[in-house]
């Protein structure tokens, strides 16, 4: 078989590691239509298991980045946007970042989310994300901006994060060039990009800009040390992301132990998290990730820093970008939509 075909094996054995073996909690409900999409990743990861294991660790890279790409079409249709753009900036490393703008209409004076994509910091690109982000512009009214920051292992931190400030610094620069209100900034990514999307938020606040009006942080990484009670509790039941998985990807992206409890690693370990942006976090009850979201919460609440939280009891990680097979992924799309045009008064 070749690589390209083995879509949902590569993206268990990477990045989403452990479907095989999903085992359901039995004091929970979970959604539907998670519930069937877990249940046919397994089936593919139990027909090409034996592949996997025949393959090199670039090669199991290389497979888990394609296999990302392989859960495009679940996303739903693609929707027309009133003008898609890809333009190339210098980055602060004498590199070159890729952004592409999704630009809803001919307004001059257009509030900006910066979305940062997730894939474990080792993989996602333009495409993992597009069809999200589209529907997300056009409901939204935003000009939605998104990058292709450097990845591990290749680029370990803080080469993605550096990316991902350089660009909310060029947004700013470029306001009014790109028919944008600087003064209507808005940071945003899921899971991975959920922890840069809160690294950047953290270094402009430390770096004295650029000024962020609020973040949407979609069941992001708070704490890479991945000690938390979800995880204990679901890293190894198959709900799409395990702890093994998690480990391999973090260690790819941290190459120093000793920064694991940095601020702009692992934020929930961070002192002080005031004067940061109103935060709007999203959890899935099936999620590892969802107690170290909720402590996130917790602690932003405690530095009173303007938080709204949405919990949702029956779904997996990654439902936001399966929004054509699961209907609160694309529930969600609208929601954080209307909470974006809400925030902006």
């Amino acid at each position: 078989m070749k690589l390209k075909s083995k879509i949902f094996c590569v993206l268990v054995s990477l990045l989403f590691l452990g479907v095989a073996n999903a085992q359901y909690n039995k004091s929970k409900t979970m959604n539907n239509e998670a519930k069937t999409v877990i249940e046919n990743m397994a089936k593919q990861y139990a027909a090409n298991a034996d592949a996997m294991n025949n393959l090199s660790d670039s090669q199991k890279l290389e497979a888990g980045r394609k296999g990302y790409e392989g859960i495009i079409p679940m996303a739903g249709n693609i929707v027309e946007v009133f003008e898609v753009g890809n333009k190339t900036i210098s980055g602060s490393d004498n590199n070159s970042i890729n952004i592409r703008l999704y630009r809803p209409s001919d307004d001059k004076d257009l509030p900006v989310l910066l979305y940062i994509h997730g894939g474990g910091f080792t993989a996602g690109n333009f495409k993992t994300h597009d069809r999200p982000l589209r529907a997300l512009a056009n409901r939204s009214g935003f000009l939605v901006i998104a990058l292709e920051y450097r990845l591990a292992p290749e680029h370990p931190y803080p080469a993605g994060l550096n990316d991902c400030y350089q660009v909310l610094r060029w947004i700013e620069e470029n306001a009014k060039k790109i028919n944008a209100n600087a003064n209507l900034l808005f940071v945003g990514g899921d899971s991975a990009g959920g922890n840069l999307a809160i690294a950047t938020s953290l270094m402009a606040r430390d770096e004295n800009g650029p000024v962020i009006k609020g973040n949407v942080l979609v069941y992001p990484n708070t704490d890479l040390t991945l000690k938390s009670d979800s995880w204990d509790n679901l890293g190894d039941k198959g709900y799409v992301l395990t702890k093994g998985a998690m480990a391999a990807n973090v260690a790819m992206y941290v190459k120093d132990e000793e920064d694991i409890n940095s601020l702009y690693i692992s934020p929930l370990k961070a002192e002080d998290l005031s004067n940061l942006p109103e935060t709007l976090i999203i959890t899935g009850g099936f999620d590892p990730l969802h107690s170290e979201g909720e402590a996130y919460v917790k602690k932003l609440e405690n530095q009173n820093v303007q938080v709204t939280h949405w919990h949702y009891d029956g779904q997996i990680h990654g439902f936001f970008q399966l929004g054509g097979v699961i209907s609160q992924g694309d529930e969600l799309i609208t929601r954080i939509s209307n909470h974006l045009k809400n925030s902006m008064n």
